[in-house]
């Protein structure tokens, strides 16, 4: 045995030993110990490691994924001779589309970006990046504050403590091989940028951004700038572009550019694309498909070509169109819960494909087979199209969003840079630089980019321009004008328990009209429709066999019908579809016309049509245990996600009616109840199943226009707050927190979800003696507990 020294107590040195021990214990924790078990770890722990294990951050089980350097970001970027890396979390498109400009808006011969989403790559090598090197992340956040579905292995691994990201563990990041990383601060050597895409109607507005850049400074890295945060609800577009203007010139000169941004610069850009038209091909792609061949899993990249199988309108009186459209997964593999999507790729209408093609000069050309290419080799999308060989038409129609208004910042960029003649120019400039003028223009009148070039050839026309000089915007740069055609998301409205292969969508079909003088006098109007629930609506009026719109082909000399099928023995109708007159139906809404897709191995007699679809997990999810009573608030379309929750309990109650069932309230709201009660008789059906387990159970109505004074869902919650109390209470005398009941809230996010969750908060500060902050607090807990969950949009 070694001898103590001299002076030295036994005592003092277990001390000593137990200090060493134990720190080396602490700093070795993750080695040693490994993750928490699951049942330690939170909600949002939970999540994020199973977040992490399915997204391919982590194996199950918790090993490191082996080193792969096709997933390696920094190796990727540095093969293709670029400096900067542009991340991009998006979940509908935005984002991604935000990050492909951003791009383009900053290179240089110094700032050398390469676009990349984070899905294809590895977090562990973020810290190998160069002080010479940047990273920009462009992120949204998706549903109430989480991450988007391609960034979730990212956020999971930089906050890893999602309801306290602050605690959150250091990741281990990959070790570079020109230095050690900081075992606290491994991204001392990072510089990044970041912009954010939210909507402030949301409670966690720029969640996510704000999240990831509280965390990247946490674990020692440097942003470049401000954080850029944009707001859906007011102009993202506009928050996007004073956010380049602050944050571009300081991102040159950390990467050393003495060349200043350059601003005015109306030369055309380099373009993105590349066109290569073929007299003729082994097989061209004009259906909208999106991959060929089968696959063993229907998702967002391979959507289900699902068979419509019942289309209704739900208010046949009212003055607009209430959906119900089911569809059919028999086959498919995709499984469906109460409270989740259903995603579906819409159509362009034929008269808006049209427009673009007449507009662009290439109606004579549309069915001409082409594919298009990226012109940069290293460009993480190298097609357009999720097909090789497409046509101008097929493109336009399926595959991208050709009714949105012209960005102010991409008719600069993209549109003036092609005028040639100077009343080309002084019709685009002032659209382009002034944000009142392309507000008042572009913006209210929703200019897409087919009325936009139309603008333009009036204001030559009007100015005598020479045929030499009339505007020509080259097809590249309409592709890269339109974004690609996103799915939309509808809350299912049936239960997965019930119906497990027939999901339902709830919609009501969008009309409006554009508010300016020169919208009302351009071809096809000032009509503007929403682009999916117009589809629909086209759905509905093909299976039910309307033919109020026939749109006479000028060219071909046959009737352009709407709902017009089409199949491998049939030809693509032709002709130009928006020189037909306009037609509307009983409630003044245009009736436009699709070219929809048949079932297969269905006859033309048959009607049978199929819509490309897949499912979207939420969790916006019913109690485990039915005992426990849930309130639900969902007006209008609202109702769609607690439809589904409604069957499931009345399956319930017939199934087990010995069972212990929790009151289920229902507060539905619309405009009146003569002709907007959609799914009345079912609910009565489905309320008296319930009633029989639990006798309060009720639907209670606002019908905002049956009286003179307005009447809303959280009135109706004022109204009968003792009924809500007693609900909340689950038989407690007293709350004294959270209550343990659920509730739901589905709608609009600006005005009634924040009404209701003030009247809800009230309600329990009158009752319970306690402050309306206090009640407020004890509603916010419920949000962390999973107990008040919304689903809402703005």
């Amino acid at each position: 045995m070694a001898a103590v020294p001299a002076g030295v107590e036994w005592g003092d040195m277990v001390i000593v030993s137990s200090v060493i021990i134990g720190a080396a214990t602490f700093l070795f924790r993750r080695y040693i110990f490994g993750a928490k078990p699951a049942h330690e770890q939170t909600i949002a722990q939970r999540a994020a490691a199973a977040a992490a294990a399915q997204t391919g951050a982590l194996p199950a089980g918790g090993a490191r994924r082996p080193y792969d350097p096709e997933r390696d970001m920094v190796v990727k970027m540095r093969n293709a001779g670029k400096n900067v890396v542009i991340l991009y979390g998006s979940q509908t498109g935005t984002a991604e589309d935000f990050a492909t400009r951003l791009g383009k808006d900053i290179h240089s011969a110094a700032v050398r970006p390469l676009v990349l989403d984070p899905e294809q790559y590895d977090w562990q090598c973020l810290a190998s990046l160069g002080s010479d090197e940047l990273v920009i992340f462009v992120l949204a956040t998706a549903g109430e504050g989480e991450a988007t579905d391609n960034m979730e292995a990212w956020f999971a691994a930089l906050a890893s403590d999602a309801e306290t990201p602050e605690d959150s563990e250091v990741p281990e990041f990959r070790q570079p091989e020109d230095r050690e990383l900081d075992e606290d601060t491994p991204l001392q050597e990072i510089s990044y940028a970041m912009f954010g895409l939210g909507n402030n109607t949301y409670e966690r507005f720029n969640h996510h951004a704000r999240v990831v850049d509280g965390r990247l400074q946490a674990l020692g890295a440097t942003r470049v700038g401000e954080r850029g945060e944009g707001d859906d609800d007011a102009d993202i577009e506009e928050d996007f572009a004073r956010w380049k203007e602050a944050t571009l010139p300081l991102i040159r000169q950390h990467l050393g550019s003495t060349t200043p941004l350059e601003s005015g610069d109306e030369s055309p850009p380099e373009p993105t694309w590349k066109i290569a038209e073929a007299a003729a091909a082994q097989r061209v792609w004009t259906k909208g498909e999106f991959f060929e061949g089968a696959v063993a899993t229907h998702d967002s990249r391979h959507p289900f070509a699902a068979p419509v199988t019942a289309a209704v309108d739900l208010t046949p009186t009212a003055d607009r169109h209430v959906l119900h459209v089911e569809v059919d997964l028999a086959g498919s593999g995709m499984r469906h819960e109460s409270g989740d999507h259903i995603g579906v790729y819409p159509t362009n209408a034929d008269e808006e494909v049209d427009l673009l093609l007449s507009a662009l000069g290439l109606l004579d050309r549309a069915d001409v087979p082409i594919a298009v290419r990226a012109t940069d080799p290293f460009a993480p999308q190298q097609s357009l199209f999720p097909v090789e060989t497409t046509t101008y038409r097929a493109a336009f129609r399926h595959y991208l969003e050709i009714t949105a208004p012209v960005p102010r910042a991409q008719i600069a960029s993209l549109v003036l840079p092609f005028a040639r003649s100077e009343a080309a120019r002084n019709y685009l400039r002032p659209l382009a630089a002034d944000k009142d003028a392309h507000a008042a223009t572009v913006a209210a009148g929703c200019m897409t980019p087919a009325r936009l070039i139309n603008g333009v050839h009036a204001a030559e026309r009007q100015a005598g321009t020479p045929d030499e000089e009339l505007f020509v915007l080259p097809v590249e740069a309409a592709f890269e004008l339109c974004p690609r055609l996103q799915a939309r998301l509808y809350s299912i409205s049936s239960s997965g328990k019930v119906h497990p292969e027939r999901p339902t969508i709830t919609a009501v079909v969008l009309q409006y009209d554009a508010k300016t003088e020169q919208a009302q006098q351009a071809k096809l109007g000032a009509r503007r429709c929403g682009v999916a629930t117009n589809y629909l609506l086209g759905v509905l009026r093909y299976l039910r066999g309307d033919r109020a719109v026939d749109l006479e082909s000028a060219a071909a000399g046959h009737a352009l019908r709407t709902g017009c099928l089409v199949s491998d023995s049939t030809e693509l109708p032709g002709g130009d579809a928006s020189s037909a007159a306009l037609v509307s139906d009983g409630k003044n809404h245009v009736l436009q016309s699709f070219t929809l897709q048949p079932a297969p191995d269905s006859s033309l007699d048959a009607r049978a049509l199929t819509m490309p679809v897949f499912i979207r997990k939420s969790t916006f999810r019913l109690p485990a245990d039915s005992a426990t009573p849930i309130i639900m608030i969902g007006p209008g379309t609202g109702l769609a996600p607690m439809r589904a929750f409604i069957q499931e309990r009345a399956q319930a109650a017939r199934a087990h009616p010995d069972q212990p069932m929790g009151t289920t309230l229902l507060f539905f709201g619309a405009r009146t109840e003569a002709h907007d009660f959609m799914y009345r008789d079912e609910l009565d059906e489905l309320f008296a199943d319930i009633r029989r387990a639990a006798p309060e159970s009720q639907v209670v109505t606002a019908f905002s226009r049956d009286q003179a004074q307005k009447v809303y869902v959280q009135h109706r919650l004022a109204e009968h707050a003792e009924l809500v109390y007693r609900t909340l209470l689950c038989g407690q005398s007293r709350l004294g927190g959270a209550p343990k009941a659920h509730v739901y809230v589905c709608g609009d996010a600006k005005c009634m979800a924040k009404d209701v969750s003030r009247a809800l908060a009230l309600l329990i500060a009158e009752r319970e003696g306690v402050s309306e902050e206090t009640a407020a607090k004890w509603v916010s807990d419920m949000r962390k507990l999973s107990r008040y969950q919304e689903d809402v949009w703005s």
